[in-house]
């Protein structure tokens, strides 16, 4: 097995970007100010969530909220570009249009670009069949094979006698030589109904059975099926999820709940709710999800993002072969079929580590712990931080997640992300032998998955001599990956 063709969850991309949450009421377009405004009070963090993923020229795009984009080859050299406009707020949605790119996102209007990484140029707001102009919230764009294109959205509609609102998906076809004017719609696609479907109530234990959400619509067409791919319930829930409405009368009309819901799903560990994204096609007509993980331990909106595999089912429903994965996974193109997948467990998962110094409330058990709400923490003269595991017997190891914290985290003043410096050990044959060096790293990344060669080891250490300055590095997650042989 080669397990240097994986990836993990969650996804080890360079440069995530700010956290703006408490600022985007500020925002009139899609451009995003990069200073926090006086108003806003709260801790610095970072984030990056609800992906509009984009297989084009065998290359992937990926486009996410607060930044984007990040193009990869190769599902393990993730590269950061900086587009213009470069923040589009929330859910950014793009198709292909006539040898050029619509880009719209949450509550902006419609831009063109003739590539798919900008820069943007701005077309204007959409506009209804009564000529009023407005913003979708929510945005999902799709074209047909016929070369019609379509925009899908979130909205409210009202509940008499109700203390709350109903909410609904609606879909739209727009001209296709004219894309800001809407010419059929708007179509109910997906209304509410927490009753019936539990995964669509508020709250971690889908307690509030009278209301939810749906939100985050995405269209797929798959063998001649159409797919309305759509998230619930809250976004900083672990409970957070994507189901799944099928139609095979049209892109605006017979949508029904497939009965094999929710499509993703994955309320434990490091990966923590898997909700609004995209369902996408991959090499060899593959099928892909990515989706939003939630982390709310800075905000109740940090996020990070995940992907799985997904295939079609004996009823042409969707379903996730290995559900939602936080080990590693074969990558796109590796393997003929979703099914295979290695075979490697994480060996350092609620280990009681030994640290070199923890820091009072955040224990060495916090980096292991499979949470991502907790971290380690060492002492702030601590020069060389160290956290060590004893595997208790020895196992093959080939791959390690790193998931940092990093305290003192301040855009302002200075304190901004930077690469983190680490070396990675494991004891084999009662000496320690470097596995992973990253010493001389100019790259930064917040969750750094590597894979080396695989040797066996009965104890691993983390070693951090180094960090950006007017920051402390913390550990959320430290996890190795093997087996034993």
């Amino acid at each position: 097995m080669n397990y240097q063709n994986t990836y993990c969850n969650p996804l080890s991309l360079p440069d995530i970007p700010r956290g703006k949450d408490d600022w985007y009421r500020f925002e009139k377009e899609m451009f995003s100010h990069e200073n926090k405004p006086d108003s806003v009070t709260g801790p610095d963090y970072r984030s990056i969530s609800d992906p509009t993923v984009m297989y084009y020229d065998n290359k992937w795009y990926l486009y996410p909220s607060y930044g984007m984009a990040w193009v990869t080859e190769d599902f393990q050299h993730w590269k950061h570009i900086r587009t213009e406009p470069y923040c589009p707020k929330y859910s950014p949605a793009i198709i292909p249009w006539k040898n050029r790119f619509l880009l719209t996102s949450w509550c902006c209007p419609l831009y063109v670009s003739n590539n798919p990484l900008g820069p943007f140029e701005l077309l204007g707001d959409f506009i209804d069949t009564d000529a009023n102009t407005f913003t979708p919230c929510d945005p999902c764009l799709f074209a047909d094979d016929d070369g019609c294109i379509y925009l899908y959205a979130f909205r409210f509609k009202p509940l008499p006698d109700k203390e709350y609102d109903c909410c609904q998906i609606v879909g739209y076809e727009l001209d296709r030589d004219n894309p800001r004017q809407i010419i059929d719609g708007p179509n109910v696609i997906v209304e509410m109904n927490p009753r019936s479907r539990p995964w669509e109530r508020q709250g971690y234990h889908y307690q509030h059975k009278d209301f939810g959400w749906v939100e985050g619509p995405h269209l797929l067409k798959h063998n001649g099926r159409y797919y309305m791919i759509y998230a619930s319930a809250e976004t900083e829930d672990p409970s957070y999820c994507m189901a799944v409405f099928v139609s095979d009368e049209g892109p605006l009309h017979g949508f029904r709940c497939q009965k094999n819901n929710p499509l993703t799903t994955h309320r434990h560990g490091i990966v923590g709710g898997a909700g609004h994204g995209c369902v996408e096609h991959g090499p060899n007509n593959s099928l892909w999800a990515f989706y939003t993980i939630a982390a709310p331990y800075a905000h109740m909106y940090e996020r990070r993002i995940g992907m799985d595999p997904v295939e079609v089912d004996e009823n042409g429903e969707l379903f996730c072969p290995r559900g939602i994965s936080d080990t590693p996974q074969y990558i796109p193109g590796y393997k003929s079929g979703n099914t295979d997948a290695p075979d490697y467990v994480n060996l350092t998962g609620w280990l009681r580590p030994e640290a070199s110094s923890e820091k009072s409330g955040r224990d060495a058990l916090y980096a292991t712990d499979e949470s991502c709400l907790t971290f380690w923490q060492a002492d702030d003269d601590d020069p060389q931080p160290t956290l060590t595991c004893d595997l208790m017997g020895s196992f093959t190891v080939g791959a390690v997640r790193l998931f940092w914290r990093e305290v003192g985290l301040d855009y302002s003043s200075g304190a901004v992300p930077g690469p983190i410096h680490y070396r990675v050990e494991g004891l084999v044959n009662g000496e320690w032998k470097i596995l992973i060096d990253r010493l001389d790293s100019q790259e930064e990344y917040n969750i750094d998955y590597r894979t080396f060669d695989e040797q066996s080891c009965t104890h691993v250490r983390l070693v951090i001599p180094e960090w950006p300055e007017r920051i402390r590095p913390a550990v959320i997650d430290f996890s190795v990956f093997g087996v034993r042989r």
